[in-house]
């Protein structure tokens, strides 16, 4: 009998207290306060805050508006816990909310009142310090920004340096990604290594950005934030994988972007460091003979740029010699001082004629960004030494010249024998015969087989060698298409320029009608004549279309070599596949 009254009255019992229970959480919202409290109420601009909002009860529907927080906050990541537990008859409920909170500006700033359903939590100010690097200094982690120089010329290498501080294990680290508009960017170096700063150990790890601007003006760098996990202690007295988040900004910067110097052309532009001109060649220049060719390689090494900002060799031809290039090979290598961007080249020289023949220097006019003036790399005047070409023997089946009328006879006579005529030798040798008979069916059965081949034309080669310059045909398209929709017609006339003398490079182009008239394309040429209109006739009415002008240059056809008037029958330059 008791252990039938054991099992009756348990179940009610657990039915009793979780009906309990139940009714408790249902009503407890009528009694239940909403708080929120920070972590510190004074950062510097570049630390978060750990905002915590508590609800003293169950929240079984919804979450409180933390809307109102973004006027002067950035959410970063929002966390939420629950708790429930009765101990001696007494209960305690909550619900937290645990907020990563990022300053929008610097200055008194308030995380304001939060709302949740008929609660209202309480207001906190916020201070928030514009950081820097004494106050820095000390912190277990923070954020040093450098850039090597405050302003620049256009297309000059920038080098941007984020360094993050720390003193304590960090996990997961990650950085966000660099977004700058008006310029191309590279990522040239990512190290660590320890540094000691005021006597403190901290462990350093630095990103090395390479940044070319590509407009004058204003260049805004924005600021990125590191973000990581704080490795926590734990009871083996090891590290646990994550601990608390950590997230600290970088600065963001301001550079000013000067133009290109009115007086520099724009062929000569090349702001680097240091240029360097190197050659070799493919055999002894005192062994030539007229005729073959010798081949001529010439590397540009730039310090400060890539190998598609180098401008591509011009070498002036001669009676002496004619000179076939080649496709240019562009490669770039890249460490913390930078981006070392090289350009190979190379020439087939044929002389023409024997002697002694002096090719003359190979001069490279850029502007020094260290002394800030125009510098010449130079290769210096080559002498060759060519022999003349070697006559070709005597062929043994040419019929020796007839005698004159009242030659003297004996002289002939005394004179060595000539070989036999052909037709003497074909009929006198049966081999001979046979010889050329199998030659001839063979030749037959040749003819058959070429007659009979299939009739579809093999694709032509692309003559123009345009696909060697890719690289840089797509880095002056994109300065056209940035021209273009800013609408700057004299950046915009330079950079088609360049790009005609990058697809004509022989013809020492100067001005866009020559472009258009390479190319057989009136509609172009209409569209060039209204940019210099445009540019040059401050009282014309009519302009430019500039996403045509863009879309004609995009679909551009190089002609076949040798035709001026003849329909284009290479594939464009920039195919939309």
């Amino acid at each position: 009998m008791i252990n039938m009254t054991v099992k009756n009255t348990l179940p009610k019992r657990i039915y009793s207290m979780a009906l309990t229970a139940l009714l408790a959480l249902a009503c407890s919202h009528s009694w239940a306060t909403l708080t929120a409290t920070a972590d510190r109420t004074i950062i510097d601009s570049n630390e978060t805050l750990q905002l915590l909002v508590r609800l003293d009860s169950q929240a079984l529907l919804g979450e409180p508006d933390f809307s109102v927080i973004e006027s002067d906050f950035e959410i970063l990541s929002t966390s939420r816990q629950q708790q429930y537990s009765r101990v001696n008859g007494q209960s305690q409920s909550f619900t937290d909310w645990n907020l990563l909170l990022a300053p929008k500006r610097t200055g008194r700033l308030l995380v304001p009142s939060i709302k949740y359903k008929k609660d209202i939590s309480n207001a906190i100010e916020i201070t928030v310090r514009k950081a820097s690097a004494t106050s820095a200094v000390g912190q277990p982690v923070y954020t040093e920004t450098i850039v090597d120089k405050s302003e620049v010329y256009i297309q000059e290498q920038l080098l941007l340096t984020h360094r993050l501080y720390t003193s304590v294990r960090l996990s997961d680290l990650g950085l966000d990604p660099l977004k700058v508009d008006d310029a191309l960017m590279q990522k040239v170096s990512e190290t660590q290594f320890q540094k000691n700063v005021a006597g403190k150990n901290y462990q350093v790890v630095e990103i090395v950005y390479a940044l070319f601007p590509q407009a004058s003006g204003k260049l805004q760098i924005p600021a990125l934030r590191f973000s990581a996990y704080e490795a926590s202690n734990n009871r083996y007295g090891g590290f646990s994988a994550r601990g608390n988040r950590i997230i600290r900004s970088t600065d963001g910067k301001t550079i000013d972007v000067m133009a290109r110097p009115a007086h520099i052309d724009i062929d000569n532009w090349m702001p680097a460091s240091s240029i360097r001109l190197d050659q070799q060649w493919s055999s002894p220049l005192d062994q030539l003979t007229v005729g073959e060719p010798i081949t001529r390689n010439i590397s540009i090494t730039a310090k400060g740029l890539t190998g598609a900002q180098i401008m591509p060799l011009v070498l002036s031809e001669s009676d002496a010699y004619k000179i076939y290039p080649d496709q240019p090979q562009l490669d770039d290598s890249a460490d913390a001082s930078g981006v070392t961007g090289i350009r190979r080249e190379s020439f087939a020289l044929v002389p023409n004629r024997p002697g002694e023949i002096t090719l003359p220097a190979v001069t490279v006019r850029w502007w020094d960004s260290g002394k800030q003036r125009m510098q010449t790399a130079k290769l210096d005047a080559v002498t060759l030494q060519v022999a003349a070409a070697e006559v070709a023997g005597v062929n043994p089946y040419i019929s020796s010249p007839t005698p004159a009328a009242g030659a003297n006879i004996s002289a002939i006579a005394s004179a060595p024998e000539m070989p036999k005529s052909f037709m003497e030798e074909l009929r006198s040798s049966l081999a001979l015969q046979l010889s050329l008979a199998g030659n001839g069916l063979l030749l037959m059965f040749l003819l058959i087989a070429w007659l009979r081949r299939p009739t579809t034309p093999k694709p032509q080669r692309d003559l123009s060698g345009l696909n060697s310059a890719r690289l840089e045909l797509k880095q002056l398209l994109t300065n056209i298409e940035r021209a273009a929709r800013k609408s700057e017609l004299a950046p915009l006339r330079d950079s088609i320029l360049a790009w005609g003398r990058c697809i004509f490079p022989q013809q020492r182009v100067k001005t866009l009608a020559e472009i258009a008239l390479l190319l057989d394309n009136s509609e172009l040429q209409q569209q060039f004549d209204l940019l210099d209109q445009a540019l040059y006739n401050s009282s014309s009415e009519q302009q430019p279309d500039l996403q045509l002008l863009v879309n004609l240059i995009r679909s551009a056809i190089v002609p076949k070599a040798g035709s001026q008037t003849a329909k284009a029958e290479l594939k464009p330059l920039y195919p939309s596949s």
